[in-house]
């Protein structure tokens, strides 16, 4: 891998090559980029007037073209939203759309989902109370106009509006919809003419049919595989623009940088009022104002004895982070295109920024001693699925595949994994049910009127996580596959041991093949579940959103033969009793098998592993 940097300047002062900040910038990409395989990178650090933008490694569609400051773009994904959010403060403030009001307003003859008023305040926070929506990857409705895209897209309302934050693409995608239909311009129309020109943006794309001919081609990007950098597989989410489809440069993103940080201008270009910026900054819903939420858009996180604001993107194998504390001027923006990991975008600006601010004297107050803190980590430990899932289909069990496991410690701490870093994090209580990380990092829980722990609130600002109970809990459908598998041996075991099936009579041999076809069919869906995985792991994101996957199609099919089976077994059980020379020891194993694949049955319907539909 070959690594280059550039240097360039976006502000009146140059930067220099041997700036200690710039060497620390590079020193990090260096490290982070060898250790997790990263073909390349393009960084923006911006701190007072001193502007660093950097090109690292590798791309183009040779994979051999150095990367500059502003020679590819780099896909930002869901930064986009920014541009969104800006565009439509820039209609509050020309008066045309009210934050607080309900968006069908807005759309006239558009079937909002759910029976409550839905406001851009909902949206902006993501409290819409929508579920996720995959069909946003689907090329097919993403080739559609917008509106109408939106509408077959649209997800159902699972959470009272304002009361979660359950982070929602097509939420985004509706508030850009909002945008388009006010203002009476395309959204892409409407944020080149009233973001982009005026911040001199000239190399930002908003979606890739509107590049011109003089903007920096887009990087390739690419899928790390067995310590091979493969070209990746690529989605254009078209209607869907507005939540994640803006491509650009290092130098670009520096520019909107210092505009957020900013009153609302920008080098004589005045893009909003002072008092608007400053609102962009402030809480929608503030329940939790010690930890993590959103802020007009922003995610808002209590670090440094301050506030850092900032977005995440990943898209197309592309990842990106852009962060900033506008009290010191500070901020930082990183964007990958590929690798085995995201230390670089998501570790390495906590890093600037943490030095940043301890050279300009912010710090967080020691904390107090908290208490009952042990009997609080207690209460909190537990498993968690995010509320960012489907609740309907077979995309019920990506949240079942993924829980998060919270471990308590005697002295109040919790261990929980972040994915930021590959291990879980020791997060020290600092306030009631309020945990920090080392890295200043903050989780809280949120109690119901009873007191007891429901929710989880993570570092990111943009999501929550439900606890789990009962079978409720994605952990019993594993114990249930494990059971019937472990069943189903022992019986083509015993099938093997008899040399045959020997029901004793025509009923009972119908009652023993039922079962050994049942048998059958639980060890061919744990054969397509390990193919599935497989495939799943080669193919990376592209399993995901370049459907149907045979692989994943086999094992619906199966699980759904596996529950008709199960019916088929229940409806035998009393023929296996009355049958013939079955000895009880025969008669009750069979019976354990039943209820075993009733149960499993029961599990993949209600995670939509069987007849759950498409994806």
């Amino acid at each position: 891998m070959i690594c280059c940097a550039f240097t360039g300047s976006v502000s009146a002062q140059q930067d220099s090559d041997v700036s200690p900040l710039a060497a620390r910038l590079d020193g990090l990409a260096e490290g982070l980029m060898a250790r997790e395989q990263v073909p390349g990178a393009i960084a923006a650090v911006v701190s007072g007037d001193q502007v660093i933008v950097r090109g690292y490694g590798v791309a183009g569609s040779g994979g051999q073209t150095a990367v500059g400051p502003d020679t590819f773009r780099f896909e930002i994904g869901s930064i986009t939203k920014l541009f969104t959010w800006v565009a439509v403060m820039m209609l509050v403030e020309d008066g045309r759309l009210d934050l607080r009001a309900d968006v069908s307003n807005y759309l006239p003859g558009f079937d909002i989902p759910g029976g409550e008023p839905l406001t851009l305040a909902h949206l902006m926070s993501h409290r819409g109370g929508f579920e996720e929506s995959y069909a946003i990857f689907d090329q097919d409705i993403a080739a559609l106009p917008r509106a109408e895209a939106l509408a077959v897209a649209a997800p159902d309302q699972v959470f009272p509006r304002g009361e979660i934050t359950s982070y929602s693409n097509w939420g985004a995608a509706l508030a850009g919809l909002v945008v388009e239909e006010v203002s009476g311009q395309p959204w892409e129309a409407f944020v080149q003419a009233r973001i982009l020109d005026p911040l001199r943006m000239g190399d930002t794309t908003l979606a890739e049919r509107l590049r011109q001919s003089d903007q920096p081609p887009l990087a390739q990007s690419y899928a790390v595989r067995g310590g091979i950098a493969h070209p990746a597989f690529r989605i254009d989410i078209g209607a869907f623009g507005p939540a994640g489809a803006t491509a650009s440069t290092a130098s670009d993103m520096a520019w909107f940088l210092r505009f957020l940080m900013g009153d609302g201008a920008l080098e004589g270009a005045r893009l909003l009022e002072p008092g608007t910026m400053a609102q962009m900054r402030t809480r929608l819903f503030d329940e939790r104002p010690q930890a993590a939420d959103m802020a007009h858009g922003f995610q808002s996180r209590p670090r440094f004895g301050t506030m850092v604001y900032g977005h995440g993107g990943g898209l197309n194998e592309f990842i990106s982070n852009l962060v900033f504390i506008p009290e010191i001027g500070a901020g930082v923006f990183i964007s990958q295109n590929g690798g085995a990991g995201a230390s670089l975008p998501l570790f390495a600006p906590d890093l600037i920024l943490a030095e940043l601010a301890a050279d300009a004297g912010l710090a967080a107050p020691e904390a107090p001693p908290v208490p009952e803190a042990a009997t609080r980590a207690a209460e909190a430990a537990g498993r968690y699925v995010t509320n960012r899932r489907t609740f309907s289909g077979p995309g019920q069990a990506l949240a079942a595949l993924s829980p998060i496991n919270v471990v308590a410690f005697s002295d109040g701490a919790l261990l929980i994994p972040t994915g930021t870093l590959p291990m879980p994090s020791r997060f020290d209580p600092i306030a009631p049910d309020l945990w920090q990380d080392a890295m200043g990092h903050r989780v809280t829980v949120i109690r119901d009127a009873q007191g007891r722990v429901t929710r989880l609130a993570d570092g990111t600002g943009a999501q929550t996580h439900e606890r789990v109970r009962g079978l409720a809990d994605p952990v019993w459908l594993t114990v249930g596959f494990a059971l019937a598998l472990l069943l189903a041996t022992t019986s083509i075991i015993g099938l093997i041991w008899r040399h045959g099936l020997r029901g004793g009579s025509r009923v009972g041999t119908l009652a023993a093949a039922v079962q050994v076809t049942g048998a059958i069919a639980v060890w061919a869906l744990a054969v397509a579940g390990v193919a599935m995985a497989l495939a799943a792991s080669r193919l990376g994101s592209q399993f995901l959103f370049d459907q149907p996957q045979p692989t994943f199609e086999l094992f619906l099919g199966i699980a759904a033969a596996v529950a008709v089976l199960a019916a088929v077994l229940a409806l035998s059980l009393p023929l296996v009793w009355r049958a013939p020379g079955w000895s009880l020891w025969r008669r009750t194993h069979q019976t354990a098998f039943t209820l075993a694949l009733i149960g499993l049955a029961g599990l993949m319907l209600k995670w939509g592993l069987a007849f759950g539909g498409p994806i």
